[in-house]
């Protein structure tokens, strides 16, 4: 059955699922997420009536791709509440039910109620105001300080993402000299050692986080879960998905309100930004990412900042966004 179809027989399905776990109760739908890649997934959210705080969460694939991503997360969701059956205090969703249906693959979890992290972010002058991005590293740093608590499986072997990288763009200049860059960073932060047996979000940004109210009440989006990781690496992707935008509703050449010496410009100028100034929020994100650092390295965070780049240019599924971040670090790493 095609995408279109499985898409067809979604409202039937929601309805049989919401009648086994919600018997007799009312309710009303809410879809939280429609994506329109071409690896669609569908989320929907359904509340009590009477009520605002959700019940229930249906995730729902409709290509091999998405299908195979919502499996992806019901895995991660019951391996991890193997190892903390308390799910971090209850904000990670607890998988109830894994359905198969022809063309879909739906995923059944409990709902955290909470605002979603990103919708302040957006919100005029957030991110200008120092103390406003305090208080978002500082809900992310104490949820996955309590996440890196958890002790997964040793790290598989895998290539180092240097290597990915040409892998992933071979022949390419680009992608040989930030293979090269990545490989000198990589070597100097292996000397501070690193842990490989934490869990790892994999997703980590203030999309996937809700907020209640100022502490972390939920955290979604679990497909890309790694069990025997560094938890650094959480900390690095959240600072850079924070950074990436700050220059999102700043008029092109504009001064970006609250960061002296950031304009509005090129993708990924934030980015650039970050890594060259010395200001209130560099200290923010050097404090942020330093938490994850063992003492004597906490000073290498732009180090670990370049890593990340490098990561989410080898494992994005969206071919712009990945070649975006593997020329900042061909052009950032020193």
């Amino acid at each position: 059955m095609s995408a279109a179809r499985g898409a067809q027989s979604l409202p039937s399905l929601v309805e049989r699922i919401v009648a086994e776990h919600l018997p007799g109760v009312p309710v009303r739908l809410a879809l939280v997420s429609l994506s329109r890649d071409p690896n669609p997934k569908t989320v929907l959210l359904a509340l009590p009536v009477p009520g605002e705080a959700p019940a229930l969460a249906v995730k729902v694939g409709f290509t091999d791709t998405a299908r195979h991503a919502v499996r992806a997360e019901a895995r991660a969701l019951l391996d991890l509440e193997q190892l903390d059956p308390d799910r971090l205090g209850a904000t990670v969703p607890q998988c109830m039910q894994l359905r198969e249906e022809p063309g879909l693959t739906a995923l059944v979890t409990t709902a955290a109620a909470g605002r979603p992290m990103a919708t302040d972010y957006h919100l005029w002058g957030h991110t200008s105001r120092c103390r406003s991005v305090e208080r978002d590293f500082a809900a992310a740093g104490s949820w996955l300080t309590g996440l890196a608590r958890i002790r997964g499986d040793s790290s598989p072997v895998t290539a180092p993402v240097g290597q990915q990288l040409v892998q992933r763009w071979p022949d390419d200049e680009v992608a040989a000299k930030a293979c090269a860059a990545c490989a000198d960073v990589e070597d100097r932060l292996s000397g501070l050692g690193h842990r490989s047996d934490g869990v790892t979000h994999g997703d980590f940004w203030a999309g996937n986080l809700l907020r209640d109210p100022q502490l972390v009440s939920g955290v979604v989006d679990w497909e890309r879960a790694h069990f025997g990781a560094d938890p650094l690496w959480d900390r690095v992707r959240f600072a850079l998905a924070y950074t990436l935008y700050l220059d999102r509703h700043t008029p092109r050449g504009r001064a970006v309100r609250g960061h002296g010496g950031l304009r509005a410009g090129r993708p990924g100028e934030p980015v650039r930004y970050l890594l060259r100034s010395s200001g209130w929020y560099a200290a923010c994100v050097a404090d942020f990412v330093a938490g994850g650092l063992p003492p004597r390295g906490r000073t290498a965070w732009r180090e670990a900042v370049l890593v990340g780049l490098a990561q989410i240019a080898a494992e994005s599924d969206e071919p712009a966004f990945a070649r975006l971040h593997v020329e900042l670090l061909a052009e950032l790493a020193p």
